[in-house]
Order: C-alpha cells, then structure tokens, then sequence
C-alpha cells in the first residue's frame, strides 16, 4: 500500500513538473551588439519603503545596477510638498528623486520639480497645472489600469507624457480578463520561481490607451514611456498604495529592471557629476529622445530611427517641419523573425518587414510616425521595442482656447464696505474670521484669517460664504480678484440642500483675476448629477481645506470685487 501511495506522488510530481515544464515562457534571447544606438538604460516609477515600496533607495539602487542599468527615478507616493533629495550616484547608478502624486482623476507622476509651497491633490486638471507652473515634467500613469481609481480620465489636461507600458498594470489586466486571464497569472506566478524575468516579460499585452495617446499627439508633441511601478511586493489585500502588513517580496526590483526598461539618447555622454548627469538624463525624456525596450525577451537592444527631409534628419521626439518628401530610416539588432512595423497613429504604413535595416517613404503630409518591433511565434503579441514618434507637420503655434463670451450683466456680492451676508463656516477645531481691509487704490477687500487645527487630517476646513437667495440660474460665472499670504489653493464652491460642487483656484502672492464658468465645476457631494441645479444655490464659498493645505496651517487671503456674471 505505501508502495502505491509513493508510486501515485511521484506520478503527480511528474505531471506537475512535466506540466510546468512546458509552460515556461521562452528564455531571454542574448543579442549580439551589431552596433550602437549611443542610449543607456533606466526605469521610471519605482516605489521605495519611504511610500510602499519594499527597500530603500540604496537597496533599490543595488538591484538597479545588477540589472545594468544606468538611472533609476524613484517616485514615492505623495503630495509634492517634500523637497526631493538631490540627484545622486549609488553603486554607479543615477538616482533622481521624484513623487507620484494621487488625483480624483488617475494618478501623476511628476520629475524635475522643486518641493510644492502647498499639497498637490484634488482634480487631475488642477494637479497637472500645478506642476507645469512648478517647472516639472509631469507623467499619466497606468492610464489602461482596470481599477478606476488608477486608470486616468483627464484626457483634456496638458500633461507632459504618458507610460504606455506600466508593469504593474500588466497583471491587473491579466486578473480582470476573467478565469482566463487568472489562470495565466497563476501560472506565471509558478513559472517566476525558474525564469523570474521572463514570466514578467510574458505579462506584457499593447496599451489600451493608444487611442487617446493618437489623438493628443496628433495636436502637440508628447512623451511615451515605460513605468516599472516596481514595489518588490505584493499585499494580501489589494490596496493603492500598499498599505496591507502582509506582502509576499515578489516580483524581486531587479526582476522588473530585468523585464523592461527605457533606453534614453543622450546629447552627451555622461560625467558622473550627478547634478549635470541627472540634467542631462531629464533634458533627453523630456524631449522624447527614448524608446521602450521588453528586455525580458531579448537584450541588449539597439533601435534607430530617423526621418529626413530637405529641411534636415531628425530623430524619435523630434519634429520635421513639411517640405517636400521625408524618407524614414530604421535601424536595429532584431533577432530571426522579429518584425517591424511603421505606424501613423494608430494606422499601420508597412505589413510587418522581417529586414533589420530599411527605409521608407512617408506619404506626404503631416503625421505621427513611430517603430514598433514584436517578437515572432506565440510572443507575438508582446511589443519588444516601442518608440518614441517623430512628428511631420508645420511649426505652427497652438490655437487659443476658443474664449468665452464678454459679460454683459453682473451683480455684486460685496458692498465694499461691510461683510453682510458673508459669514465663516469651519469645522469644530479650525480657526476662522473676516473683516473689511482697504486696498492701496482705497476700495474695499474681504480679508479672510483662517487657521486648520493641527494634526492628523481629518477634514479641516475653514469656509467664506455668501447667501445666494435666488440662486444663480441668471448667471453663468462668478469672477473675483484674489491673493494671498502665500501661494496656495482654494475651492471655490457652490452649495444647494443637497450637494456641494467645487472648482480649485490658484491664488499667489499679488492680486490676480479670476473668472469661473458654472459649467466648470464639478460635483464633490450629493447624488450624482450631470450639472449644478443653479436655481437652487444657497451659497457661494470661498473653501481652505486639507485637500490642498496640511493641518496646522494658518494665512490670510483677500478677495475683491466677488461678482456674478453672465
């Protein structure tokens, strides 16, 4: 009998690794360097345990260099107030501080920033502005995320680049494909313990989100990229950021920098001074001189690519100006049976060409030209190398906005002279008043002191309202002057019985105007609504809260000429 029992477990043991066995994904293909491409290698997005990443930077950096790689962005979860570390050199490799920062809208990465007078937060559009106003380069992240709170929806905003690939979003969208893709995920999760890099790589599938990334490159240059989102963990229970005290160590940071990383063109090669490097390294994925690299397919990769025309050659993140014919020119170190595709958008140019070197004649006109090499077989599916597009069209300025209409009625909410139907509201611990100051031209000002009560956030918050009787269904803006103490932000608010709807200012130092359309706002509270019920706003507020300023903060704020306007 124990014979039979021993005999039947070594059965199963047999299936089960002759099962494994055979769904390993393929290994790692070793490139021979035909030639340089002058990049080196890196990853964005990394997560150290200063947010929810498992190691510290110097561990981080550790893996980072085993994996080869040459720099490393680290971008911890917060809200831009903490005044990032200095670039600097760990083991050879380049780090540079950067933040990830949570909107109601998807999440941001921002990367050659100074520290935020105040909490970036609230909308996607106000988040994306402030970061643009603070010089930094801001990034959509795992905009194709299946979970909403991750996946981004502030298609409209001006952001600076978006990660087309995010490894991280790659099993997520596995897990929500149904018992299908469940079933891949568990299997990859078996396979990792044998080819750790290569059971990620096999993950990948193409962005969901190239549709939106079409159509906003085809109006102004931006940036495609990759994001490791590497946290070295996986938590019990799912949470954004990882919050759960469970977390199983896989997958490993060096197993991700293995996977995939991106490969930046350098203007000039690298000093090991990190300030000048880092300068360097940002100037290049600023100007989207980088393509996106699968590594755990095949490296190291080589990729060029160029278009020229009688005005000159440029390269990916480049644009050519129209003139005449422009001849397209791609370079690479491709194994046996890897293709190539040209695309203009999201419209194919060429079936798949199997030559390793080949140029090609753009159809005449403006377009977004960009070079995606997949593997062959079943890997078909995983994009190897995705580049950067180069731009064919006219160096024309952007239009304007389309601009809205003059007023032609207003009416006052300030006398000038009193604070009659201005009243605070504030929650119970937080600090608030208002009296009438004077300007330098001798008009009156509404001057609001407030002070959030310290410690943990726990909706602080202090108000100036106005009483709106008759609602404002006559109107369709309210328009006022505003400074501040400081630089900051503050929501202005519409009230009715049964939902509050907000629209975030900036307010800085010296007097600044402000004009904001009803159709602007957005709904924060109440049942869900298409659009503010105007007829039956109560109250406008003028609303400092923890959303854009910590607890234990205490300024003035003047506000002028308050009006609704139609």
């Amino acid at each position: 009998m124990l014979r039979r029992l021993f005999l039947a477990a070594a059965v199963l043991v047999t299936v089960a690794a002759v099962f494994l066995w055979s769904q390993l994904p393929p290994k790692q293909q070793a490139l021979v360097a035909t030639f340089s491409d002058e990049t080196v290698p890196g990853v964005l997005h990394v997560h150290s345990s200063r947010s929810d990443g498992r190691g510290t930077p110097e561990q981080i950096a550790h893996d980072a260099a085993r994996a080869g790689l040459k720099f490393v962005f680290i971008t911890d979860h917060g809200d831009g107030t903490r005044t990032p570390d200095a670039p600097v050199y760990r083991e050879g490799v380049l780090c540079i501080d950067g933040t990830e920062i949570s909107t109601r809208d998807g999440h941001y990465v921002a990367i050659d920033m100074p520290a935020s007078p105040y909490p970036l937060g609230g909308d996607a559009r106000d988040v994306v502005e402030d970061v643009k106003r603070l010089g930094g380069f801001g990034i959509v992240a795992h905009p194709d995320s299946p979970k909403p709170e991750l996946a981004w929806k502030a298609w409209d905003t001006p952001f600076d680049a978006i990660e087309l690939l995010n490894l991280d979003t790659m099993w997520r969208r596995r897990l929500a494909e149904g018992w299908r893709g469940k079933a891949v995920l568990q299997t990859r999760l078996l396979t990792y313990a044998f080819r750790p890099v290569e059971s990620i790589a096999n993950l990948v599938l193409p962005s969901t989100a190239l549709g939106q990334w079409d159509a906003i490159a085809r109006r102004r240059h931006l940036v495609t990229i990759a994001g490791s989102d590497a946290h070295a963990q996986i938590a019990w229970r799912a949470s954004d950021p990882i919050a759960a005290s469970l977390a199983i160590p896989v997958p490993s940071y060096e197993s991700l920098f293995r996977a995939a990383s991106i490969r930046v063109h350098l203007e000039r090669p690298l000093t090991g001074d990190a300030k000048t490097d880092a300068a360097i390294v940002l100037r290049a994925v600023r100007t989207g001189h980088l393509y996106i690299a699968v590594d755990g397919v095949a490296t190291p990769p080589a990729f060029e690519m160029t278009a020229t025309n009688a005005l000159g050659t440029v390269r990916m993140g480049d644009q050519l100006d129209v003139d005449g014919p422009a001849t397209l020119h791609v370079r690479s170190n491709a194994p046996e049976g890897f293709t190539t595709t040209i695309w203009n958008g999201t419209t194919p140019l060429t079936a798949a060409r199997t030559e390793k070197e080949f140029s090609l004649t753009l159809p005449e006109g403006p377009g977004v030209f960009w070079a995606e090499v997949q593997p062959a077989g079943k890997r078909a599916v995983i994009p190897w190398i995705t580049t950067n597009p180069i731009y064919v069209r006219a160096s024309e300025p952007q239009p304007a906005p389309a601009a809205r209409p003059t007023p032609t009625t207003s009416t006052v909410l300030f006398d000038g002279r009193t604070t009659t139907n201005w009243q605070i509201f504030r929650d119970a611990t937080s600090l608030g008043a208002v009296d009438v100051s004077t300007s330098e031209s001798g008009d009156g000002v509404l001057r609001l002191r407030f002070g959030l009560a310290s410690g943990p956030v726990a909706s602080q918050f202090v108000a100036l309202g106005v009483e709106t009787p008759g609602g404002v269904a006559s109107y369709d803006r309210v328009s006022f002057v505003a400074r501040s103490q400081q630089p900051m932000r503050i929501s202005v608010q519409l009230q009715t019985e049964q939902s509050r709807w907000a629209r975030s200012v900036y307010v800085d130092i010296f007097n600044q105007a402000h004009s904001i359309f009803f159709d602007e706002f957005r709904q924060v509270e109440g049942n869900p609504a298409p659009a503010p019920a105007l007829a039956d706003v109560k109250r406008i507020l003028f609303v400092i809260d923890t959303t854009n300023t910590k607890p234990g903060t205490s300024a003035r704020v003047w506000i002028t000429a308050p009006v609704l306007q139609k």
